[in-house]
């Protein structure tokens, strides 16, 4: 169970060149929300770089980083796709893939090498990506007359929930997004009035 409802993702993509022994490692650095979208990226840069040595990758999604993969691609097991994914995780960052497309210069840069280059190559392109912090929220569904909606939309604007749907017919239905720990305080809010159910 998360004790916070924050977490930090990037916004704007990031890009970086880093040289080790002749070899060249760029790197890129994206914003994903789903599995699907990490490996179309993947994909698609398999293809642009058809001619890379490698093309690495590791990706980590979700709010507390639940799903992730990382891959070698040809690199000795280990020397590559799981450096790129620590360094993500040693940077809290989370809903992004990191791909480092290595071009090979002619040295060998053996195990340990490898690790710190792919290392390197990924922290530079995080850090040149914006970063950008999200909340955690819980949609909260509410049920009351149309009478007590003033109620429920003033609890709504003090604490500053994001409305998400609003209809019904014979009494008012509204789903609240509301930030992950404030939820108890909020249910006690609206329970304050007495007639409305969530």
């Amino acid at each position: 169970m998360a004790t916070t409802d924050n977490y930090i993702t990037i916004g704007k993509p990031g890009e970086a060149l880093y040289k080790e022994k002749g070899s060249k490692f760029m790197s890129f650095a994206y914003h994903v929300d789903t599995e699907d979208e990490a490996d179309e990226i993947r994909k698609s840069f398999k293809k642009k770089y058809y001619d890379a040595t490698h093309v690495v990758y590791s990706f980590r999604i979700g709010s507390e980083g639940e799903k992730f993969r990382a891959a070698d691609d040809g690199e000795p097991s280990g020397s590559s796709g799981l450096p790129v994914y620590n360094m993500i995780r040693s940077k809290g960052i989370t809903d992004v893939i990191v791909l480092v497309v290595r071009y090979f210069g002619g040295t060998k840069l053996g195990i340990p090498g490898l690790i710190d280059a792919y290392s390197k190559a990924c922290e530079l392109a995080l850090d040149a990506a914006e970063k950008v912090e999200k909340l955690v929220t819980e949609n909260v569904k509410v049920k009351t007359s149309y009478s007590n909606m003033n109620y429920v939309m003033r609890v709504a604007k003090d604490n500053d929930l994001q409305i998400l749907e609003m209809g019904g017919s014979t009494e008012c239905e509204i789903t609240l997004a509301v930030r992950k720990n404030l939820v108890d305080d909020i249910i006690v809010q609206l329970n304050k009035n007495g007639k409305i159910t969530v």
